[in-house]
């Protein structure tokens, strides 16, 4: 049975806490183009994580000591997540399409329990479900709010990219156990190779939305520092930590507990109203994390008979 390191779960956990600031925050970036966003942001993450281990004397070793398959696999996951993530917000109603994206934890859950060399606590299927359950309550709540115009046959593919959010994310934070022995500084790499890819991308499909209007509010600016340091950079590095050396099943458990505190963050610092049910489905994602870590960790394997795959 694979050890988890407890500092490592923890530490995860704190990139959870930082990605729910990410609604807060592109509600303050939507005067950018989605593409460009993606750029301005992932810079920010790739210069801050550059100067840090330049500085602390790690550039170099960490070149030498990342396979480059990671590095592809990392760039790859960081780019197509997002490219999916602001394509579904675009084509559909923006609070359905981030709550379908949020299925990743639970994806996390069952593809790590069935890895080699992992197993289900019952503690961590009950708590899943229980989150699950508040996601679909706060999913009814929303709907019945959002008003569906003419154009709502046409949502289908910002609802199938919105899945594949999900799976790009789940599929890429349970591969990355592989990469246990590549140091966390990697995510310096996976976050340039989402710079340039998402930079070339916007000349080819946004540079005519903005040339006209180059220039931004402060608070624009400042919601693009704070989605580079935060969000989109130590989120980042704090994930891939806890992926690696944590326990991943109780970190996708522990990641339901995200759409709650958006909702929170939006009702404590927006115009935005929150609603009984919305409530309701906090307590249910809340409590169904809580769940997750504070219970005994009886350990239940899927398959005892089976020889698990490996990732």
């Amino acid at each position: 049975m694979t050890a988890h390191n407890p500092q490592a779960t923890l530490i995860g956990s704190i990139a959870i806490l930082l990605w729910s600031s990410l609604a807060l925050f592109t509600t303050q970036a939507n005067l950018v183009p989605p593409l460009l966003l993606l750029t301005l942001t992932f810079g920010v993450a790739s210069l801050l994580f550059f100067i840090v281990y330049l500085l602390k004397g790690e550039l170099k070793a960490s070149w030498q000591h990342t396979p480059k398959s990671a590095i592809i696999m990392g760039g790859l996951g960081f780019y197509f997540y997002h490219l999916c993530y602001f394509y579904a917000f675009q084509n559909a109603p923006p609070v359905e399409a981030g709550l379908i994206a949020y299925l990743w934890p639970l994806l996390i859950v069952l593809m790590a329990g069935m890895s080699k060399g992992s197993a289900l606590s019952w503690t961590h299927l009950v708590g899943a479900v229980v989150a699950f359950i508040g996601t679909g309550i706060m999913l009814q709540s929303k709907a019945q709010v959002v008003t569906i115009d003419s154009d709502t046959r046409y949502h289908w593919t910002g609802y199938a990219a919105a899945f594949a959010c999900a799976f790009i994310w789940s599929s890429y934070s349970v591969a990355n156990r592989r990469f246990q022995s590549v140091p966390s500084s990697a995510v310096l790499w996976y976050c340039l190779i989402t710079t340039l890819l998402a930079g070339v991308s916007h000349l080819m499909l946004e540079a005519q939305e903005w040339a006209s209007s180059t220039t931004f509010p402060a608070s624009t600016w400042i919601a693009i520092l704070g989605l580079g340091f935060g969000p989109v950079g130590i989120a980042f590095f704090c994930w891939d930590f806890g992926v690696k050396k944590g326990n991943l099943s109780l970190l996708g458990v522990l990641s339901y507990t995200a759409p709650a505190l958006s909702t929170a963050w939006l009702g404590l610092f927006t115009e935005a109203q929150l609603t009984t049910g919305q409530i309701i489905a906090c307590l249910f994602i809340t409590s169904g994390a809580l769940f997750a870590s504070l219970m005994p960790n009886k350990k239940m394997p899927l398959a005892p008979k089976q020889k698990a795959k490996g990732i």
